[in-house]
């Protein structure tokens, strides 16, 4: 009878047929459908080697539709949408109790963030909009002379530094991705953008290479070569070539950077650039689950300087960061503190404040 019973055609999705009972059955009469089939599908209770295979596999189908069937919530959730409503995400943070009408605005809420999040993986949009405000007469007036002159009482805030920028990836086969980018500055009066298209291809499961093509119009047309290439499982070089043309005439440039992990949370960097701003620059960054930390130090024309950054993360849910950072070079020394927090799922706000000498006081909003 058992052998009789396991080659009928059960569908695997409809629980109600696994477990031999009508869609309006109780949760009594899925309890005793549930037993009975379990006695009948147990393993143990057959020595045949075919018969145990498929009564082990029917066993365990059985006890999968009865969990989903014996909770109120998987139910209301399988009997609208089915099987694949209940391999949704997110059904773990539903409040209880909840009816049919309700159930199907949430699973439509769900498979609308599930999209974006299949878009936002394939394209992966980036963007920044940051502003930097001169604070410097909230300390030092500018002129004295205008203090009698209506409104001169108050301090004259102003924005000297704009930026946008934006980027966004096209994957075009499994190896070729496009990536398309483009930014927008402006300070003390005078700005400009550019824009960039880049094709990465990856080569092999070590390395990959970017060709990138580039105009602007403060800088004029641009053509670079970038490399990556892992040399060890914790070291990996990158180097980059860049041709930018210009009313000057053609300014080459060339940068190499090598990486190595010294520990799990840290790593060192060291980097050769010539041509564009020369420099050579050697760091150490290490970032932990509650903090960033960096060292730097860069010897260049015409920068050279020493800096140390530490962030702190705090482990809420709008992942809280203070940061702060002294920088000291040939250009003077620059303390900059602030934090930032996200605001929503896609975005975060951040405040930075600037003291420097001789550059005064900012105020950078991002």
């Amino acid at each position: 009878m058992a052998a009789a019973f396991m080659e009928e055609e059960v569908d695997n999705d409809d629980y109600y047929a696994l477990l031999n009972v009508r869609r309006e059955a109780t949760q009594e009469e899925l309890k005793a459908s549930y037993r009975r089939l379990c006695m009948l599908y147990h393993p143990d209770k057959h020595r045949d080697p075919e018969l145990k295979t498929q009564a082990e596999q029917l066993f365990n189908l059985v006890h999968q539709a009865y969990e989903v069937l014996s909770d109120p919530q998987s139910r209301a959730i399988y009997d609208v949408y089915g099987k694949k409503g209940l391999e949704m995400e997110g059904w773990e943070v539903v409040e209880r109790k909840r009816t049919a009408a309700e159930i199907r605005e949430e699973f439509e809420r769900l498979q609308r963030e599930r999209e974006e999040r299949r878009l936002q993986q394939r394209t992966n949009p980036k963007g920044t909009i940051s502003v930097s405000i001169d604070a410097t007469e909230l300390f030092d007036r500018y002129d004295e002379d205008f203090e009698d002159l209506p409104g001169s009482g108050f301090p004259q805030i102003e924005i000297n530094r704009m930026h946008i920028s934006q980027s966004i990836e096209a994957p075009l086969t499994a190896t070729d991705t496009a990536i398309l980018s483009g930014s927008l500055s402006t300070q003390n009066g005078n700005g400009g953008g550019s824009i960039n298209l880049a094709l990465r291809r990856v080569t092999s499961a070590k390395g990959w290479g970017e060709l990138e093509f580039g105009a602007g119009d403060l800088q004029g047309p641009l053509f670079g070569l970038k490399l990556f290439r892992n040399l060890t499982p914790k070291c990996f070089f990158t180097t980059s070539c860049v041709l930018q043309f210009s009313s000057q005439g053609i300014r080459p440039g060339l940068t190499t950077m090598v990486a190595r992990h010294l520990d799990k949370n840290t790593m060192g960097y060291i980097q050769w650039r010539w041509g564009i701003q020369s420099a050579m620059n050697t760091s150490i960054v290490r970032d932990t689950k509650t903090s960033h930390f960096t060292m730097a130090f860069q010897l260049g024309i015409p920068h050279t300087f020493m800096m140390v950054s530490y962030q702190h993360k705090f482990q809420d849910e709008e992942q809280t960061r203070l940061k702060g950072s002294v920088k000291a070079g040939f250009f003077g020394t620059v303390v900059e503190y602030g934090a930032e927090r996200k605001i929503s799922r896609h975005s975060v706000l951040g405040a930075t404040v600037s003291i420097g000498v001789p550059q005064g006081v900012s105020l950078k909003v991002k």
